[in-house]
């Protein structure tokens, strides 16, 4: 009955924010069914109220923010009590995300190399150096690059750590940019390693990765489906995936259906964002397999940072940012544009909203059978599904991929 009646408070606080407009301010999304925030944080996007936390105009070029909007709205019961009453203190942090491309591309800045993203590379640090007060995170590339770690006699990913690891110390003020060379940069091979064993014996980075893997497995199913049919209607593909997603990974993932609801969209009917405006995304092609899984994980860094949201408490919120040497991230961010996220922090769960997300849920409530719907209101579903072994999951990927093989031969 607890769970039940926990999924039920989340459908309502998603409700409210679907239901509202551009007219209605945050208190007002929030009264119209209070009972159903109590005990929530959210960080809500907004261009008339809020902190002005987005990246600043003359940093766009290299930065970019996560969330829609220029502004955002902080909201828990602490500070809804302290706000009917006057003000609230509301401590933000600040991180810069390092894309994987930033990072491949450090060692060669930090040793002096010529390349051609230098300027934007070091455009980044200045940012990062002065704006955010040296906060900068690479555990993203740190989760793409872990496999290629495993792998036999590849030097790239210590290289990769340690360049990050300098960098940090010329911030610190510990190292400095005279005298740069090579053996100054091996100095920190060792602490790179350490970071890059701990990192390969982590659970926790290896469930990131499944999860990325479940991402994958969606988008593959996803063009799958729409290549092999001649015609399709756009909810009689989404029944197909939730049927897929129920049966084969045993979760009902909204994220990944909302990202395949966009590439449906843009193969039914031609509109394509720019996410999946793209010639190997639209027909089997040589390479769809290797694009599909990058996109994977340019899709994933919408739970990568669901995951950091969780780590402050209170009245902390963390505020990201991602650099944008990768195209693709940045293509991936303006495509699906974040609204609010909710952290249920005792349930250690988070919802992300997109600003379109109420065409998407109408269109999935369109396309659901009586069947489906039974087993998503079934008692004995958790609030994440009921996740099945990793090895279906595996299993499926290896069949998607090996059918958009068949239909590029």
């Amino acid at each position: 009955m607890a769970v039940d009646q926990e999924k039920n408070r989340i459908r309502r606080v998603k409700l409210a924010i679907l239901a509202s407009d551009d007219r209605c301010s945050l208190k007002d999304i929030i009264d119209s069914d209070p009972d159903a925030f109590i005990g929530i944080r959210m960080l809500y996007a907004s261009n008339t109220n809020g902190a002005q936390l987005q990246v600043k105009e003359e940093s766009k070029h290299v930065l970019s923010g996560i969330f829609c909007k220029e502004r955002l709205l902080a909201y828990s019961d602490a500070i809804y009590k302290e706000m009917q009453k006057g003000t609230s203190i509301i401590a933000y942090k600040r991180r810069a995300l390092f894309d994987t491309n930033l990072l491949s591309d450090l060692p060669k800045f930090i040793l002096g190399e010529s390349f051609t993203t230098r300027e934007s590379v070091e455009d980044i640090l200045n940012i990062v150096s002065k704006d955010y007060a040296g906060g900068f995170d690479y555990s993203f590339p740190m989760l793409e690059n872990l496999r290629e770690f495993s792998k036999e006699n590849n030097p790239h990913p210590v290289i990769k750590v340690a360049a990050a690891k300098y960098f940090d110390a010329l911030v610190r003020g510990k190292e400095n940019y005279r005298g740069r060379s090579r053996e100054r940069l091996e100095s920190y091979f060792q602490e790179s390693e350490r970071i890059w064993l701990e990192f390969r014996s982590s659970r926790e980075a290896w469930e990131m990765v499944d999860r990325r893997d479940v991402v994958y497995a969606v988008m593959l199913k996803t063009f799958c489906l729409c290549w092999e049919k001649n015609s399709f209607t756009i909810e009689s593909l989404l029944s197909e995936l939730v049927d897929y997603c129920l049966e084969v990974l045993g979760v009902f993932p909204l994220k990944e259906l909302y990202f395949a609801w966009k590439a449906i969209v843009g193969l039914s009917l031609g509109y394509f964002v720019p996410i999946f405006d793209e010639p190997n995304l639209k027909s089997p092609r040589k390479k769809s397999i290797d694009r599909i899984g990058a996109l994977a994980w340019d899709l994933f860094m919408f739970r990568f940072v669901e995951s950091l949201l969780t780590e402050e408490k209170g009245k902390v919120f963390y505020i990201p940012s991602v650099t944008t040497l990768d195209r693709g991230l940045l293509n991936t961010i303006a495509s699906c544009p974040l609204k609010a996220m909710i952290l249920y922090d005792h349930l250690r769960f988070v919802e992300t909203i997109f600003e379109d997300e109420l065409l998407f849920q109408q269109c999935l409530d369109s396309s659901l059978t009586k069947n489906q719907k039974s087993k998503l209101l079934d008692s004995s579903r958790g609030i994440k599904g009921n996740k099945r072994l990793r090895q279906y999951v595996v299993n499926s990927i290896n069949d998607s991929e090996k059918r958009i093989r068949k239909l590029i031969s």
